[in-house]
């Protein structure tokens, strides 16, 4: 059992989140405590932070596909490599 360093209530340690505040120090949160901070569930944080991670890996892997079309294929491909990329990375952002 940790306590949480807003609310001083006692949470147990797999549920406790470590936040970390303006100044740069590192505390131990609720859940409860972490949507009056953060504005928004833990869940939602959670599944954002991975949705980013994975929009990052798809664009990068797009942009190494890319290059090597523009220099297997040429550069009409490479062109159409680079907006097909741009393309997944805003229509990735708007799936829900």
């Amino acid at each position: 059992m940790v306590e949480c360093s807003i609310c001083h209530k006692h949470i147990d340690e797999k549920v406790a989140l470590v936040n970390t505040d303006k100044d740069g120090n590192k505390r131990v949160i609720c859940q409860e405590c972490f949507k009056q901070e953060a504005g928004v569930d833990y869940e939602t944080f959670a599944y954002r932070k991975e949705n980013a991670k994975q929009i990052s890996i798809a664009v990068i892997i797009c942009l190494v596909m890319t290059i090597y079309a523009f220099v297997e294929k040429g550069p009409l491909y490479g062109a159409l490599g680079l907006v097909l990329t741009v393309l997944i990375y805003f229509f990735s952002g708007k799936i829900k």
